[in-house]
């Protein structure tokens, strides 16, 4: 059986019990189906510019930030996806809110709650229900659901990334095992107490590459690295293995003991012995373990297809 395309090519995909949240390249959202995958609703576009970095807030709630890179605005918003999605400012209505200086009036459509950005989030995550961001040298932050601050603290320094332009900068943020792990592009790694913001522990991964994104089960992280490579890092043991890839690492799970990812034209398969690579035709963008098909793929194209399978149909 074909599955249905969708009908704008997805830059992030976030899923929970009753639906998939597809955010476009283009600042678009649409909700599909979870079992059928076909759209629930037209897409909406509840603020102008792109949608640079996303977050559940468990079931209910979408964390976002908007980038209107044009007329240089950003916008922070936690949306409601049990409501319907309504259209927001667009480029035009923007543009003559700031020739009058009117511009932050304009917030994201729909919203609980949406602020002006002044710096551009790097990364952000989901913690029991709140959202923990950080933004470029101004350091953490942990809010709840209704925006409320929980704690704040300042910017990470490692010794050692120095090697890699902008070592220090976050690219990613995980809530793991209780804590908040932040990762930078040199390769530093911190374990950040939950509670409070205070560092649990710190180090750094020498991986001779930028980090780029990572993904996480238990004390196991895959690491999406430059220079067309990946890892393997074990945060108890320090363990390490790095393999290389045909390139941007997209998405990657563990089901059972195996990590199933995908990434540019290709799916792989990581087990305890081996990596091994089945060709895609397009960029796989996110994984999905569907109750009837099993393990599929949405790609750049707007294709969903059988992981590890080089075709565009789920049989």
């Amino acid at each position: 059986m074909e599955l249905p395309i969708t009908s704008i090519p997805p830059r992030h995909v976030l899923t929970t019990v009753d639906r998939v949240v597809i955010i476009g390249t283009d600042g678009g959202i649409a909700f599909l189906h979870p079992n059928r995958l076909i759209e629930i609703d037209a897409p909406k576009h509840p603020f102008s510019g792109e949608i640079s970095k996303v977050a559940l807030l468990g079931e209910n709630f979408l964390a976002a930030t908007w980038i209107e890179r044009e007329i240089g605005i950003a916008r922070m918003a936690v949306l409601d996806i049990r409501e319907p999605l309504a259209n927001g400012p667009d480029l035009i209505s923007l543009r003559e809110a700031s020739d009058n200086n009117r511009l932050d009036s304009h917030q994201v459509e729909g919203a609980i709650w949406s602020h002006v950005l002044s710096a551009e989030p790097l990364a952000m995550c989901e913690h029991n229900g709140s959202l923990v961001f950080c933004t470029y040298n101004r350091g953490f932050y942990r809010v709840d659901i209704n925006s409320i601050e929980i704690w704040r603290r300042k910017h990470i320094t490692w010794s050692g990334v120095e090697r890699i332009p902008d070592g220090d900068v976050i690219a990613d943020l995980i809530s793991s095992n209780g804590s908040i792990w932040a990762f930078s592009l040199g390769g530093g790694w911190a374990e950040i107490n939950a509670d409070d913001g205070e560092i649990i522990r710190k180090g750094v991964i020498n991986f001779g590459a930028k980090l780029e994104s990572v993904w996480n089960d238990s004390d196991e992280w895959i690491i999406g690295l430059s220079h067309q490579r990946i890892a393997k890092w074990n945060s108890e043991t320090n363990d390490l293995e790095i393999e290389c890839t045909n390139g941007p690492i997209k998405d990657a799970k563990k089901i059972d003991s195996e990590w199933v990812i995908t990434g540019w034209r290709e799916d792989l398969i990581w087990t305890s012995t081996s990596l091994q690579a089945h060709p895609r035709p397009n960029i796989g963008i996110h994984i999905m373990d569907h109750s009837e098909h099993g393990l599929l793929v949405l790609d750049n194209c707007n294709q969903w297809s059988i992981f590890g399978h080089n075709n565009t149909e789920a049989a």
